[in-house]
């Protein structure tokens, strides 16, 4: 039996589609470090990284042994949100070299490209204003942290693209990323491609022992990866 055609490409955004020089990392190290008035261990940090940024705060607040109620969490996310805004007005995130080309190409075949992210609506919409992409022109959706109940490595990120593409079974999707938390959220939706990119936070050591189909140097190769 012929196997169903991929429909649905659903890639997260930074450090897999746009590069926006890690800005992202110092934002959420810096407002959480400094409501904590200490370091963090770099293995508790890299254990967040692309998860939904208000689970990380509470998820890094709770391993410090902080509190982490909702006041709280509004408090930190707010400055993280500002400082993260204002590092993206003075240094603006561009497209990854041959992402928006691979959009084109993706979409002329009738495949549709939405992304998630572990951003909140109030960061990825300046951010994508800022890259110059546009919903219906260059891409077919984006989906948000504050859309779903948990983001990574829950799959409901990639559900949710699912639903907005119109995309019924797994078996028509590939999830991409650049974190481990990427690949186990596409592992955990079941999608049938689930592909590591290395354009963004981790290299092929740290992406290759977590469960995935492919390993890209780019997120631009999926074209070509799906012939």
């Amino acid at each position: 039996m012929t196997e169903p055609r991929v429909s649905l490409v659903t890639l997260d955004i930074a450090g897999t589609s746009v590069d926006e020089g890690g800005a992202v990392y110092v934002a959420l190290r810096d407002t959480v470090e400094k409501h904590l008035g200490g370091p963090i261990p770099d293995d508790r940090f890299d254990r967040w990284k692309g998860t939904g940024k208000r689970q990380a705060i509470e998820g890094l607040l709770r391993e410090s042994g902080a509190p982490a109620d909702t006041a709280v969490l509004d408090s930190v996310e707010s400055e993280f949100t500002a400082m993260l805004l204002g590092a993206y007005r003075k240094t603006p995130p561009t497209a990854l070299p041959g992402v928006h080309d691979a959009f084109g190409t993706l979409r002329e075949r009738g495949v549709k490209v939405v992304l998630q992210t572990g951003y909140s609506r109030e960061i990825a919409q300046p951010l994508l204003e800022q890259v110059g992409w546009e919903i219906g022109r260059d891409i077919d959706g984006v989906i948000t942290s504050d859309q779903v109940r948990m983001s990574r490595p829950s799959p409901y990120l990639i559900f949710r693209a699912m639903e907005l593409a119109g995309v019924q079974s797994v078996d028509e999707v590939l999830v991409g990323g650049d974190t481990p938390n990427d690949l186990r959220a596409g592992t955990n939706a079941g999608a049938r491609y689930v592909v590591g990119v290395l354009t963004g936070a981790h290299d092929a050591a740290t992406l290759r022992p977590e469960p995935h189909t492919h390993i890209l140097e780019s997120a631009a190769k999926i074209p070509e990866l799906l012939g």
